[in-house]
């Protein structure tokens, strides 16, 4: 039949190739034929049409025994018509998606970068692209990849591969392009990297992201200067100091520090306000309540209340050492309310809404070690506000009550400036809406310093610092230092050698060999055993009670020394305890041990920084501002978790380290203007980096080092300490020669402040009277 209709066709002068093409609209007369229309109608929708298609692509061999190849079909005209086709169509699928990937010029911001969720533009790249997707995923992974690789997929590099086209089709078209531009400058991708990546079409251009950088802080400063007319907010600032080396030599241009001022907003919770009059309220008050000085007696005296917390305190950490130790794992009763944690003196809310916004400010090239800078970084402070006109310092002098947090050293210099302008002629020449106050953090270091100092003792001292220091090899550590890791490396010896001593104290306690024979005890007993250690070997009482059941000439001097450690060291264990949970009540029940400390560890700028703050918590400061301080001026949280509490100049510190090290350019061009004009930007490239780890499932790599274990060391020490029999009563044990007798720096410290001038001459400094003169 097939080759009579052929025949037919031949003889009609008709060719299949005519034929085909008049029926499929080459002759406008079939167009509209009825008979034409649906036999062409009946090919488009038959179940042949796609074997036909395939068959023409790749005709079958030859059969009947016909020698040759394989007949050469239509291969070459349909690779033709096909790549016309998905062109066409990939051209369409590329318009249609082009909003997805559309990025204006004028918009950059954080909203607009972290909008990016590279999971839905897969999703939506599937559905409005199935073609170029289809394609592309066929390129990049095979049907036998596919049926393997349960947990890979090549989606992301699909979606790399369409971005790329779009950024090279129109750079308007560049939204993850710009999203990895700033993404992989923040992570310190050099200028080479960038422009032979940008050559790929994957990121914008090293000169574009610069300028980013700049749009970006830009917008950080305007947000900043409308949400602190929104919101109540905080200031805090330190030195920051960048050497600058050359290669080239000249008059001119020579190796130096950058020495500049880093400042950071921290704009708090809409629930921290304080009220309109506050500024009033506290200028009165400062008038009324500063004309003497808190009654020392007080202070010395302390409160049972106080006493009783701290007591629960001590006892819950020394609890924690056992319920810590490896041999305590799995015990039954952890669960068990005597075990948990105390409840706290004044705990700060923590959550999501209690989240603290922080704003750099733009690094000013002002020194602030001396009166003189931290004026000029004062008034520059205020010009990047825009609180530097003749109508916002009223306002400032008048209505605002600003607390203004630094290292001891800035906020000495702030108070300096805040006494010497006693007799300016307004409020704000007087800086009298300022409450200069110092950070724990730094408080915390000196602490830990004056531990060091009063402990360090010599390597032949079992129990001393130096001693386990060169046990655990531990280096760096024999001389206080303010740079590099030493704080970080001294507070984690601190730890570890007092964990070593309270370990060896409930051996000693309770008589065992091992602390997993303890597992059997039931938790009212594990308490009693820890108020025990308390009273035993923990606390001033009982270095008095040994002190006492030893004849004179008999004392037991080396025992004394290490319940005096444990007494020493619970206070900083405690207070660091008590600012990473948010107790701002147990620090300040701190405060008088503090104190003590200070001044009897010979550290007067703490001292009197001690001083200032129980002054004005118990005397100079209304209820309202003395809350406000309290609740919103020494912790921040930045996470919202219950354990996210951090001192403000601690954050400070963290921002100077992403000034200097973090997101510090390199080069030629890493000139102090860059640091002033990229500064503000630093918490939106956080957010970015934050954002695209998130995506990338990378969040946690290299977020923080990994802890090595301390059990091998804290082991070591224990077992000397067991060896030596330090909480073991000898009578008439004493130090060697060589060792340097310990100084008990609470006893002196009251001493120091009940007896000598340092209260005298510290309200000398301070007590007179300041003007109220308003004339602007």
């Amino acid at each position: 039949m097939v080759k009579d209709t052929l025949v037919f066709m031949q003889n009609q002068g008709l060719s299949l190739p005519l034929l085909l093409d008049a029926i499929f609209y080459g002759d406008s007369g079939c167009h509209s034929d009825p008979t034409v229309q649906y036999q062409r109608t009946a090919l488009m929708v038959s179940d042949e049409l796609p074997g036909i298609l395939d068959r023409w692509y790749t005709p079958p061999p030859r059969g009947d025994g016909h020698k040759g190849g394989r007949p050469r079909g239509a291969r070459r005209i349909l690779d033709t018509f096909a790549e016309k086709v998905v062109k066409h169509r990939v051209d369409h699928e590329m318009k249609s998606m082009a909003s997805l990937f559309i990025s204006p010029p004028n918009e950059l911001s954080e909203k607009q970068l972290t909008g990016v969720h590279f999971d839905k533009l897969i999703d939506e790249c599937q559905l409005g692209a199935p073609t170029m997707w289809n394609i592309f995923r066929h390129a990049a992974y095979t049907p036998r990849q596919d049926a393997h690789n349960t947990h890979k997929n090549p989606n992301m590099v699909v979606l790399s591969m369409i971005s790329q086209c779009q950024y090279t089709r129109s750079h308007r078209r560049g939204r993850i392009a710009k999203l990895w531009a700033i993404y992989l400058k923040a992570c310190g991708t050099s200028a080479r990297a960038f422009d032979a990546i940008h050559t790929l079409g994957l990121t914008m251009s090293h000169k574009w992201t610069s300028n980013a950088y700049r749009t970006l802080s830009k917008h950080a400063m305007d947000a900043l200067r409308q949400r602190i007319h929104e919101a109540p907010y905080i200031i805090s600032h330190d030195n920051v100091n960048i050497p600058l080396r050359v290669f080239s030599q000249r008059e001119h241009h020579q190796s130096h520090f950058m020495s500049g001022c880093a400042g950071t907003i921290w704009v708090l919770p809409g629930i921290a306000p304080l009220s309109s009059g506050s500024n009033r309220l506290l200028q009165e008050h400062r008038a009324n309540m500063s004309n003497e000085p808190f009654p020392f007696a007080e202070v010395l005296k302390g409160s049972p209340e106080v006493d009783q917390r701290m007591r629960e305190q001590n006892i819950h950490l020394i609890l924690s050492v056992l319920m810590n130790s490896p041999e305590f794992e799995g015990y039954t009763h952890r669960d068990d309310p005597i075990l948990q944690r105390p409840p706290p003196v004044h705990q700060l809310p923590y959550g999501k809404e209690h989240i603290v916004e922080q704003y750099i400010l733009e690094t000013a090239p002002i020194e602030e070690a001396s009166y003189d800078g931290n004026d000029k970084i004062v008034e520059e402070w205020f010009r990047q506000l825009g609180l530097d006109s003749p109508d916002e310092k009223i306002r400032t002098g008048l209505d605002r009550v600003l607390v203004w947090i630094g290292d001891q050293m800035t906020v000495d210099r702030l108070r300096g400036l805040w006494r010497y302008r006693f007799e300016d002629d307004n409020s704000f020449d007087r800086m009298d809406y300022m409450i200069p106050t110092f950070g724990w953090f730094h408080l915390v270091m000196a602490f830990a310093v004056s531990l060091h100092r009063q402990y360090l003792g010599t390597s032949a001292a079992v129990g001393k610092l130096k001693q386990a220091f060169d046990m655990l090899n531990r280096k760096g550590l024999l001389t206080p230092g303010s740079k590099g890791p030493f704080w970080n490396d001294l507070d984690e010896a601190l730890r570890h050698i007092s964990e070593g001593h309270f370990r060896t104290c409930w051996l000693t306690i309770t008589g065992t060999g091992d602390l997993g024979e303890l597992k059997e005890k039931p938790p009212q007993e594990l308490r009693e055993f820890a108020s025990c250690i308390l009273d035993e070997y923990a606390s001033r009482a009982a270095i008095v009670k040994l002190q006492m059941s030893l004849p004179p000439g008999k004392q037991d001097l080396i025992k004394e020394q290490h319940i005096m450690w444990n007494s020493d060291i619970l206070p900083y264990l405690n207070l660091t305890d008590a600012m990473k949970h948010g107790d701002v009540g147990r620090m300040e029940d701190l405060l008088p041990t503090l104190m003590f400390r200070f001044a009897g560890g010979k550290n007067p700028k703490y001292t009197i920084e001690t001083l200032e703050l129980w002054q004005q918590l118990h005397r100079e400061w209304p209820e309202e501002v003395r809350n406000f301080v309290r609740e919103h001026c020494w912790l921040i949280n930045r996470s919202g978790e219950p354990d996210g509490f951090l001192a403000i100049d601690l954050g400070q510190e963290q921002n100077i380290k992403d000034i200097k090290v973090t997101y510090r350019s390199f080069g030629p061009g890493a000139t102090f203007k860059y640091l002033h004009d990229i500064s503000p930007a630093i918490p939106i490239l956080r957010t970015i980096q934050r954002h695209m780890e998130d995506e990338f499932k990378t969040l946690t790599r290299g977020a923080k080092h990994r802890t090595v274990s301390k059990e091998e060391d804290v082991k070591t020490l224990t077992q000397q300490y067991l060896a030596n029999k330090l909480y073991v009563t000898e009578a008439g044990r004493k130090p060697k020669p060589s060792d340097d007798k310990i100084e008990d720096v609470i006893t002196t410290g009251a001493d120091n402040l009940e007896r000598n001038d340092i209260i005298a001459n510290w309200w000398k400094a301070r007590c007179f009277p300041r003007s109220t003169t308003e004339i602007w």
